[in-house]
């Protein structure tokens, strides 16, 4: 009889191997699909900084052409401004130039009128001297008779008398005109002089004035040249700032598909993550509890700048959960501080560590810390400070995800959080004292050996790796979405 059995508890002990190297094989698969997603959401991630990198130098390109082409503008409408101003100026000086012209016009005539009057009295005065030339031939041929011959001649005293007066009033008319044409010969030949001065003192203005407007007139024509110029500046500036504006609608397109992408593969990680958590619980149910857990642990000094970044990871992750959703989220990163499972023992470093928390892997913590920091209430900055004097209503959980119904997670529940001491939130064996242990999970049902099967030979180390130890790495934790709702992603051992 005894040899019977032999067999059945070899078979039974060799079926349980099998069954533990499959179960083995799973969760190391499962394990590597979680690792393969992370390494590609960690790449897809690198890739989104990388293109907001490319944009925001787009950006800045935009920026600067769009300053330079202002610049281009406001100088195009200065000299704009400036050859108004000269055409101005030209029209004036032409003005001025057409009124030399015709004062030069005038003054020409005056000189011909002049010129005329001198010739007429050069005439008059060679016509006068003619005269005269004949009649003193007259007089030199003619010798004049004394006034006694006259006297006789006439044989009156008072006929010769007024012979003798007419012929000294023919000499002294003689003189008199000569010296009054000689004299209109000297104020005709001053006046052509002054005109002449006149005249050249008009041709000086007006090619002074003529100047003027060739500088005026090349003035101009550089400033025109000048603003083609810049209108042609402009109009490559527009050129450049239309490419641009194209290239970074293409970036932002990229942009958005490797959003998308990261959606996509945080959807998948935390699908997996789920899978690997109810695959290591086996088909159970989990003992879900609500309520709170209080306790008081020592205060830790933490500086404003720690306050500030606990009190914006709570807002990220807890926003809308009540005081004691906001405070349970606070008591995880500091419990995780007390507890020796994990390395980090500080708040930045705890809310930093790689994967644990999805607000920070996804960027929208350092985005409200940076940039947004009045978003964040006055109540998560309360909540971060109970947590940091030491106040605690989920004890020394240090593991918390959105439970969303899910049958299987084990743990104490508060709003859409359940809080948990083990990463795959096992059922829990009473509450650990002040460091808290994982429970290795129950076996499941399938994996029970024959009931002949000894119990000595089926060790709980020979059971599927369910309790890879917490204490080797810390596992990631959940997180929630933009404005605070939960997104529920998964802890998963690493």
């Amino acid at each position: 009889m005894k040899n019977r059995k032999l067999p059945k508890i070899i078979y039974g002990i060799i079926g349980l191997a099998l069954l533990c190297s499959f179960s083995f094989i799973s969760y190391a698969t499962k394990t590597n699909d979680i690792d393969q997603t992370q390494d590609e959401l960690d790449k897809t991630q690198d890739e989104i900084d990388e293109q907001q990198d490319k944009i925001d130098k787009t950006q800045q390109e935009i920026n600067d052409t769009k300053n330079k082409q202002k610049k281009l503008e406001d100088a195009k409408a200065n000299m704009e401004a400036y050859l108004k101003d000269l055409n101005n100026q030209y029209a004036s000086i032409s003005e001025q130039i057409e009124d030399l012209n015709r004062q030069i016009a005038d003054k020409e005539k005056e000189i011909e009128q002049t010129q005329a009057d001198l010739e007429e009295a050069k005439r008059v005065e060679e016509k006068q001297y003619e005269d005269m030339k004949i009649r003193i031939q007259y007089m030199y041929e003619n010798s004049q008779p004394s006034f006694f011959e006259v006297l006789l001649e006439e044989g009156s005293f008072a006929n010769a008398l007024n012979k003798a007066n007419y012929a000294a009033s023919i000499t002294a008319y003689d003189r008199q005109m000569m010296e009054s044409y000689m004299a209109q010969k000297k104020a005709i030949a001053d006046k052509e002089a002054e005109l002449q001065g006149e005249m050249e003192a008009l041709d000086e203005l007006h090619a002074s004035v003529v100047e003027k407007q060739d500088e005026v007139s090349a003035l101009a024509k550089r400033t025109s040249g000048k603003i083609g110029q810049h209108i042609s500046d402009i109009a490559a500036a527009q050129a450049d700032l239309n490419g641009k504006n194209d290239a970074l609608t293409v970036q932002k397109e990229v942009l958005a598909e490797l959003i998308a992408e990261k959606k996509r593969l945080e959807a998948s990680l935390e699908a997996a993550k789920l899978a690997e958590i109810n695959a290591s619980l086996g088909n159970v149910s989990g003992v879900q509890t609500t309520g709170t857990d209080h306790a008081n642990y020592g205060a830790y000094g933490a500086s404003e700048e720690e306050v500030t970044a606990l009190a914006v990871l709570i807002h990220c992750e807890a926003a809308n959960q009540g005081d004691a959703g906001r405070l349970a989220v606070g008591a995880v990163v500091m419990n995780r501080i007390r507890d020796p499972r994990f390395p980090q023992n500080t708040i930045m470093s705890v809310i930093r560590a790689p994967g644990q928390f999805s607000p920070v892997t996804s960027g929208r913590f350092d985005l409200v810390l940076q940039q947004d920091l009045g978003s964040v209430s006055q109540a998560c900055f309360t909540a971060a400070r109970r947590a940091i004097a030491g106040e605690s209503n989920v004890g020394n959980r240090v593991f918390f995800r959105t439970h969303r119904n899910n049958p299987a997670l084990s743990g104490l529940i508060i709003g859409d959080h359940i809080f948990s001491y083990t990463w795959n939130f096992a059922p829990e064996s009473g509450v650990p004292d002040k460091k808290p242990e994982e429970t290795p999970p129950e076996n499941p049902p399938e994996e029970t050996p024959p009931e002949e099967n000894p119990p000595e030979e089926n060790p709980p180390e020979e059971t599927p790796p369910t309790e890879n130890p917490p204490e080797e790495t810390p596992p990631e934790e959940g997180g929630t979405s933009e404005g605070g709702q939960p997104e529920g992603s998964i802890t998963t051992p690493q």
